[in-house]
């Protein structure tokens, strides 16, 4: 139970930075750029940035993603994990997630031609919604087996730096490449399970599952778990970190 439980868990927390003539010249031709990641598409994940110049050497930018109702992230290596244990493949099967992100920046490009080319230093903050569902089955004390469906979403609110450098191709193609971007802030999530099984959940059953439950470790999280016949709910709530690493994005300038 407990493999199963971080599986669910870790999955769902599984699963968020001088020429000056040359310079002002960016700034009335080829000051606005607007980009998408061709890396993120391999984690189902589509990002589109717009950047705009506003002076000799920097400029502000801001980016939208999102993950459209995708499978859990190494779906096969948790399969594996599970091993014969029908119960976790089957949640792991059943898992599915939306996010949407949002990331405000700003950049000082250290080159001496100026935004929007070559190396420069990003700050940036991140926001990000997560919904997701799942099936969780469990079996009672007494051999019933329940499939309790899962229903939870994720805010978090983050900021970081990120290093980076953006070539130009010609006059209107970028190339920017972010190399790392460190992230740190806050998050909290609730999940609702209902289970539809005609027999309820037994008073040990629950204490069994709370239990279960709250003993699953995620590293600077609290997990509070509260059951009864029907229901299950869950509210975790803990540091929201993660990075902005070795991604490619293909823009267009104008």
């Amino acid at each position: 139970m407990k493999k199963l439980l971080s599986l669910f868990l870790v999955g769902a927390c599984v699963s968020i930075l001088c020429e000056t003539g040359s310079a002002q010249a960016s700034l009335i031709t080829g000051g606005n750029v607007i980009k998408t990641n061709i890396t993120s598409g391999a984690f189902a994940h589509y990002q589109l940035q717009y950047e705009r110049v506003t002076g000799p050497n920097q400029s502000f930018g801001i980016g939208f993603g999102i993950s459209p109702n995708v499978k859990l992230p190494f779906a096969s290596a948790a399969e594996s994990a599970a091993g014969d244990d029908e119960q976790a493949e089957e949640a792991v099967k059943s898992f599915r997630f939306t996010k949407f992100t949002v990331t405000p920046e700003y950049r000082f490009y250290i080159s001496k031609k100026g935004a929007p080319k070559g190396f420069y230093l990003a700050t940036f903050a991140r926001y990000t919604n997560m919904s997701m569902e799942n099936i969780f089955p469990y079996t009672s004390e007494s051999g019933v087996e329940h499939k309790i469906h899962v229903d939870g979403k994720f805010n978090g609110y983050g900021a970081g730096a990120m290093i980076g450098i953006q070539w130009l191709l010609g006059q209107h193609i970028t190339l920017d490449w972010w190399i790392v971007g460190p992230f740190i802030g806050g998050m909290s999530s609730e999940f609702t399970g209902v289970d539809h099984s005609t027999e309820p959940l037994s008073p040990t059953d629950q204490a069994n599952l709370k239990e279960d439950i709250e003993a699953v470790e995620i590293p600077l999280w609290t997990v509070e778990a509260s059951v009864n016949s029907s229901t299950v709910k869950i509210d975790l709530s803990g540091p929201f970190y993660g990075a902005r690493f070795m991604g490619l994005c293909l823009g267009v300038r104008f």
